[in-house]
């Protein structure tokens, strides 16, 4: 009899504690209360029985913060509601992607990228104490954006699909914008002057300026001149060459010089807000209208980007449905709770910073944060057009 009761006690304490449990996740005031006792602050949403609290919502400002390199200690009520609204449209995302299978080869690529930002171990690590995370957890968290994006690219990947027909309509109907002013090449050899120069340090770049400018009359290279002296980093140990560039890109001053002169001819040194320059013209490109084939790839990233921006609303509106949503009957006051399953998305919703602190660095140029999801129709980056 006492086996018996023994056991039946521990099955009633079992229940009871499952019951408890259960009940616990559910209740909002429950898991408000736990979390101002362990520290996480009010609790200000639940999705799918997952709860977003306060201290997740200043984490999550405090890595746009330093993403944006502001240091503003609070952010707005705009700033608050959007963190808040993409930490838990982040959260209904991952839900729907947690049987999405990642490949080990892939995860390890993506934490590869991350770990090449930093110049040593001894940095990637004291960065991940810093930002309180370890290898594992961001494994763990790099698992759940890389699933969360393969399960949006599967609900919208085939809503994309852009045609030859629909390009060729584009390009009929906007033919002015595949229309490519003139070009000029042109290199040069400059010093900078900028107007808040002081007076005996444009004269002295004058004076320098004026001596190259003999030396080149005199039979110089103008490559190994401008090696030697140019003060534009970007382009003296390429023989000064600028690339092609539209007159709306440059000084006009600069341009009505480089108009001037003929394919392979040396200008007098001339001045513009930014210095001193000698140019030496390589080639004029006259104005011309592109191709269909030539802007075809532009069309359809710019159709694409179209789709994508209409398929990610459908996405949120699918993603909104009232059914499971749990409100207050009551109004309720400032700083309250509510339960919201699912939150409607908004169209920048996919975004989620991995890290914080030293870890928000870049992580590859499809990325504007460590891991960031953007399904916006930003996501395809368009080739510049030169203007």
């Amino acid at each position: 009899m006492k086996s018996a009761a023994f056991w039946i006690s521990l099955a009633v304490s079992c229940v009871g504690g499952i019951c408890c449990a259960e009940l616990t996740a559910h209740s909002i005031v429950l898991r408000d209360k736990l979390g101002t006792i362990c520290g996480r602050g009010h609790l200000l949403a639940q999705v799918h029985g997952r709860g977003i609290y306060q201290t997740d919502l200043d984490r999550a400002l405090a890595e746009a913060r330093y993403v944006s390199g502001t240091e503003a200690e609070e952010g707005t009520k705009i700033e608050r509601q959007s963190a808040l609204t993409d930490l838990i449209t982040n959260i209904a995302v991952q839900s729907r992607a947690t049987w999405e299978i990642i490949p080990r080869t892939e995860m390890t690529h993506e934490l590869n990228l991350l770990r090449s930002q930093f110049r040593d171990d001894k940095t990637w690590r004291l960065a991940l104490n810093g930002s309180d995370l370890s290898e594992s957890s961001l494994w763990r968290m790099l698992r759940n954006d890389l699933r969360s994006r393969q399960w949006i690219s599967k609900q919208i990947g085939h809503q994309l699909e852009i045609t030859d027909d629909e390009c060729r309509r584009f390009y009929d109907s906007h033919s002015a914008n595949f229309f490519v002013p003139e070009r000029l090449r042109v290199s040069h050899l400059f010093l900078a002057a900028p107007p808040e120069t002081a007076l005996e340090i444009v004269e002295g770049k004058r004076t320098a300026i004026e001596g190259l400018s003999v030396r080149l009359a005199g039979g110089e290279d103008f490559a190994t001149l401008a090696a030697q002296n140019s003060e534009d980093e970007a382009t003296k140990l390429r023989s000064g060459d600028l690339g092609y560039f539209s007159s709306s890109r440059m000084p006009p001053d600069f341009v009505a010089a480089a108009l001037k002169l003929r394919a392979g001819e040396i200008s007098r040194p001339i001045r513009t807000r930014l210095g001193f320059h000698i140019l030496k013209l390589i080639d004029v490109q006259p104005a011309r209208q592109k191709t269909f084939d030539e802007a075809r790839n532009d069309i359809a990233v710019e159709l694409a980007n179209q789709r994508r921006a209409t398929a990610v609303q459908k996405l949120s509106d699918s993603l909104a449905s009232p059914r499971g949503l749990s409100r207050p009957r009551r109004s309720a006051p400032a700083g309250s709770v509510v339960e919201l399953v699912p939150l409607e998305f908004s169209m920048s919703i996919f975004t989620r910073s991995l890290a914080k602190s030293t870890l928000l660095t870049s992580v590859s140029s499809r990325t504007s944060a460590p891991f960031s999801l953007e399904w916006s129709s930003n996501n395809l980056s368009k080739s510049e057009r030169v203007t």
